[in-house]
């Protein structure tokens, strides 16, 4: 069970985190299929997907360390190792890629973004939640069949 729960208006921008980040994946993918189609300039649309797909991994990894009580320096490694090897695979490994700078540095920022949100979400944004060994024995008489 989670140890914490987080506060509404951090949920909220999370949840339209992922939004925006599938928003531009699939915009991304809808112009592949149908060059006419343009929802988002060309220069975001050529690197986009590398920012969105960095920046959900680490969103989704990190906001469920965290929910469940885990430290920031996970999230901070998480975050290094997703960005460095993102680098490493667009400016060095041509397998299945041209290499591309440009994608290794929206990759970065999305990582970057990702992380501010998880460490404000640290910082501000989570509740401890209240477990049975945190009432009284007084309380666990009163209302047994509530827990």
């Amino acid at each position: 069970m989670a140890k914490y729960e987080v506060e509404k208006k951090y949920m909220i921008i999370y949840l339209c985190m992922v939004a925006v980040s599938a928003f531009c994946m699939i915009s991304r993918w809808i112009n592949i299929v149908n060059p006419d189609v343009k929802l988002l300039p060309d220069l975001l649309l050529t690197h986009i997907t590398n920012f969105a797909l960095c920046m959900m991994a680490l969103l989704i990894f990190g906001f469920v360390v965290l929910c469940f009580g885990g430290r920031l320096e996970i999230i901070t490694l998480a975050t290094i190792l997703i960005a460095a090897l993102g680098v490493v695979y667009e400016c060095f490994l041509p397998f299945l890629n041209t290499p591309d700078i440009g994608d290794a540095v929206f990759g970065v920022a999305g990582t970057v973004v990702a992380y501010i949100y998880l460490v404000m979400l640290k910082k501000n944004g989570l509740i401890a939640r209240e477990t049975n060994s945190d009432l009284t024995e007084q309380e666990k008489i009163r209302c047994p069949e509530e827990l």
